[in-house]
């Protein structure tokens, strides 16, 4: 009952509130005609783009990470299976919380300074419970899959103290990007919803394996006795958040907990797959460094293009611009077009920064067409699927009466790591046999 009151009044606010037309951004103001959306592309395209390209080469460095640190995987057998995971639950996590807060300063439901704001408040409790209860569950779901097709891992202790102490620590430092991205890009007249979601994925990728590996190693010191009473802590630690965020009388948190829970288990169990499929052709990663270097790339950029168009999406939603129905909208085809140019001029560009970065590196690369080969095939397959993914989830979740804000990136992301790691890896087997 409170969620459909909390829904009318804050579309009643969005149409009717004057401030809010000097809090929304020039980009989404209402106006119609070929003309517009032509005028309005190039700024959209100009603004994402550049979050695009910075957090591509960022997570270039991710990979970097990855492929130096590949060695070890040996040594913490099934960490392999958790890594997408854990990179998408930072993402995903932190990218909704970003999207929220834009959402919420598009409305002028929260103004700067956000430290405050209630909501926002309400906002990062409801978020340290995701955080918490999600590393957990991830950790469940990775020795159950590694049971399940045979593989070798830790025992549940020590990846359930790996999972949720890495989760801490890399979640307190999202936090504070996150809200120092979302206040300064709106300070400064950008539009968050077209470079938050790209920043602070990007950023969950890059602390991600480093604080993994990190813990992983930290753990490895520990006594067993110390493992499993520390395992036992954090799950009633874990199991306590969640029934306090449930019926919380924070009604914004306690939604937010409750929309958001079964969609974070869902991609969870998504990006373990996408664990799984890396551990298949892990060989051929290992042979082939340069796509191992672009898994992280890829699995950002697919979600951050979903990202940024279901931002938008919402957004324009909210502000009563689109209905969402079967019948695209012109706001709606704008934004895909937005999607479809962002992608024509960043593929070919990360295929460029794939090749420069390996031959730098003295990585076993293939050679610049193949590369830009397996870049521009995966990438426009990438695209088209973020594309239908994104439209059709936020359709659903609106349909049913959840805020998608909520729920649409993590459910996007997690499946565009295995849509955006599945079209990479048969991109590059199709070159290399092609190649042979």
């Amino acid at each position: 009952m409170f969620e459909a009151r909390e829904e009318a009044s804050f579309l009643s606010r969005a149409a009717s509130e004057q401030p809010l037309l000097v809090a929304m951004p020039s980009d989404m103001k209402v106006g119609g005609g070929l003309a517009t959306a032509l005028v309005r592309i190039p700024k959209i395209v100009k603004q994402s783009f550049f979050a695009l390209v910075i957090c591509a080469i960022t997570s270039m460095i991710a990979g970097l990470s990855l492929a130096n640190l590949s060695h070890l995987l040996a040594l913490y057998p099934g960490l392999i299976i958790l890594i997408p995971g854990a990179i998408d639950m930072r993402g995903t996590i932190f990218a909704t919380f970003g999207a929220r807060l834009g959402t919420s300063l598009h409305t002028g439901e929260i103004s700067p300074p956000l430290a405050r704001s209630e909501p926002l408040r309400q906002q990062v409790g409801g978020v340290a419970v995701q955080v918490l209860s999600v590393s957990m569950i991830l950790a469940l779901v990775v020795k159950g899959f590694g049971i399940a097709v045979g593989l070798d891992t830790l025992s549940i202790y020590e990846l359930v103290l790996i999972s949720v102490l890495s989760s801490i620590l890399s979640g307190l430092i999202l936090l504070a990007f996150t809200l120092v991205v979302i206040e300064k890009s709106f300070r400064k007249g950008w539009d968050p919803d077209n470079i938050s979601v790209p920043f602070i994925t990007v950023a969950g990728d890059v602390i991600t394996i480093p604080i993994l590996f990190g813990t992983a190693i930290f753990v490895s010191t520990l006594g067993d006795p110390v493992t499993r009473g520390a395992t036992l802590v954090f799950l009633f630690i874990s199991a306590a958040a969640v029934v306090y965020g449930i019926g919380s009388n924070h009604q914004l948190m306690a939604r937010i907990v409750r929309q958001s829970m079964p969609v974070l288990i869902f991609a969870t169990f998504f990006s373990t797959v996408a664990g799984l499929f890396m551990g298949i052709y892990e060989e051929m990663l290992v042979a082939l460094s340069t796509v191992l270097l672009l898994i992280p790339v890829f699995n950002a950029v697919g979600g951050n293009l979903g990202g940024i168009l279901s931002s938008r999406l919402t957004s324009a939603y909210h502000l009563g611009m689109i209905k969402m129905g079967r019948k695209l909208e012109e706001e709606t085809k704008i934004n895909f077009g937005c999607t479809l140019v962002l992608s024509a001029f960043l593929f070919p560009t990360l295929g460029l920064l794939a090749f420069v970065v390996s031959w730098a590196f003295g990585m076993d690369a293939l050679g610049f067409s193949e590369i830009l080969t397996i870049c521009l095939a995966a990438g426009f397959s990438t695209t088209i699927l973020a594309i239908i993914v994104t439209y059709l989830f936020t359709l659903f979740f609106v349909r049913v009466g959840f805020d998608p804000d909520n729920v649409t990136i993590p459910m996007i992301t997690s499946v565009m790591d295995v849509l955006g790691t599945a079209s990479l890896i048969v991109a590059t087997l199709a070159v290399v046999s092609t190649a042979i």
